[in-house]
């Protein structure tokens, strides 16, 4: 006779399991366990988790609070040396891979970089003894040698935030030193001058190491700080004649000590060096200008103005040394006499070195027909200056201040913007020509009120390009 059996509904079954769950206390069940389980129960989820190693040591630092001073101390440093190599040894298993391969997985380097953020953490607190240093270093330069991790810079700021003592630090310049290179000097240099105070040590080192301009300022930095600004100066000045490379921080400093000296002679010369080594050429000859007109030399600042627009720079470079932004100091230093001679001369170079502050120009000027030429009738290409290198010139800022005004040439634009970036396309160009057919679309139906134009163009763009799925499907919004 075949037996029968009830099958519990789904809703009956959760409320089984919930009693279930109910009658289980794992809270009392941990109370109740013997010594020798709990130890028990620990070593087992040390070995499924190694991570679980890590919360029981923070756990064990939390708890030292409590302890009296001295026991609290040694318990702590403790605890923090045996959590900086649970971090190391994490962090070392991803950086010999790195090592070796000369790199690796974005997630991997960024799960390496945690685990030397919190040894970085630990080496600020300070509570780690000399000797767990030293061997930690050890261990850190073995990796750090190889030098093909991208790990380096990190590996040497941790070192740099755990050294504390005198004893520590000429540790860290011996381990350097094992290897000598050029970058590895100048980690020796700045230890022996910031924080060994070893002057002659850092002075004999420099000395034997006098090439880049960078170099020669470091050490004329040194003799400023020390007060003797005249050995400063001498080594600036050696430094212009014999260094390469930048040479920036030399010129600021000696055309500064010059003006403050009020030495016009060895200010100028220096002027005119930085112009015939072509090394911060416009930089300088502000520098002049602004002598001059402290000064209330009219004609020498003026002519030094003049001289600085040579040097202007185009697109790329920030806004204060471009063509625009001296435009604007010549007119606002000169007299009324002198800029309505030179400025026609000046807006007509300013539209050879750099079309987009010619178009500043011109908005400032109410010019506006012509810049709605130049939007337009761009040039072809652009020329590649400073640190732009589109092939294209990119007019929609000036574009979006116009379209109020000159809404149908401003519709042109955006739709030639929108037809260049179709032609030849892809997905992503295609995106690029929906985000302009929609500044057409508000043209058009905000600003104009006539929709149906809109409607009737754009449909016969999709028609033009009905073999195109992928553009299709990005302009489906519109």
């Amino acid at each position: 006779m075949r037996r029968s059996y009830t099958v519990p509904s789904h809703k009956e079954y959760r409320k089984e399991k919930e009693i279930q769950i109910q009658d289980f206390s794992l809270d009392e069940k941990l109370r109740t366990l013997s010594n020798k389980d709990m130890y028990d129960l620990v070593q087992t989820l040390l070995n499924k988790n190694p991570e679980v190693r890590k919360s029981i040591l923070k756990w064990f630092m939390d708890k030292s609070e409590d302890m009296e001073d001295i026991n609290r101390k040694q318990e702590r440093r403790a605890l923090n040396e045996e959590l900086l190599w649970e971090h190391w040894y994490d962090a070392k298993s991803i950086i010999s891979q790195f090592n070796k391969y000369g790199g690796g997985p974005e997630d991997e380097e960024s799960e390496c970089y945690s685990y030397l953020d919190d040894i970085e953490e630990l080496a600020k607190k300070g509570e780690i003894s000399t000797e767990a240093k030293f061997e930690f270093m050890d261990e850190l330069f073995e990796e750090y040698n190889i030098g093909n991790s991208g790990f380096e810079d990190k590996m040497m700021d941790i070192c740099f935030t755990l050294c504390k003592t005198k004893e520590e630090w000429q540790y860290l310049v011996k381990k350097l030193d094992e290897r000598p290179t050029e970058w590895r000097r100048d980690l020796i240099m700045d230890i022996q001058k910031k924080h060994l105070k070893d002057n002659d040590a850092y002075l004999k080192m420099r000395k034997e190491d006098l090439h880049y301009g960078m170099d020669y300022w470091d050490l004329a930095e040194f003799y400023i700080q020390k007060g003797e600004r005249k050995k400063a100066v001498e080594i600036a000045e050696e430094g212009l004649l014999k260094g390469d490379g930048r040479l920036t921080e030399l010129f600021e400093f000696l055309s500064d000590h010059y003006a403050k000296s009020r030495d016009l002679a060895n200010l100028e010369r220096v002027v005119q060096y930085a112009i015939k080594k072509k090394s911060d050429e416009k930089e300088m000859l502000d520098r002049l200008f602004e002598y001059y007109k402290a000064e209330n030399d009219y004609e020498n600042a003026k002519r030094v103005l003049l001289k600085a627009f040579e040097y202007v720079k185009a697109a790329g470079y920030i806004p204060e040394v471009r063509s625009y932004a001296h435009y604007n100091k010549m007119k606002q230093f000169m007299v009324e006499a002198d800029w309505k001679d030179i400025e026609p001369k000046i807006i007509q170079e300013v539209r050879g070195k750099d079309l987009e502050d010619y178009i500043r120009i011109c908005l400032d000027k109410n010019m506006k027909k012509e810049v709605v030429n130049i939007l337009l009738n761009p040039p072809k290409k652009r020329p590649g200056i400073g640190f732009v290198f589109e092939k294209e010139y990119n007019f929609d800022e000036f574009a979006k201040r116009l379209k109020e005004e000159f809404p149908e040439d401003i519709i042109e634009y955006y739709w030639q913007k929108a037809y260049s970036n179709i032609q030849n396309g892809n997905r992503g160009t295609y995106r690029t020509a929906a985000r302009y057919l929609g500044m057409v679309k508000h043209i058009y139906i905000d600003i104009l009120n006539e929709e149906s134009r809109w409607e009737q163009r754009f449909s016969n763009l999709k028609v033009e390009f009905k073999k195109r799925p992928a553009l299709l499907e990005e302009l489906r919004e519109l």
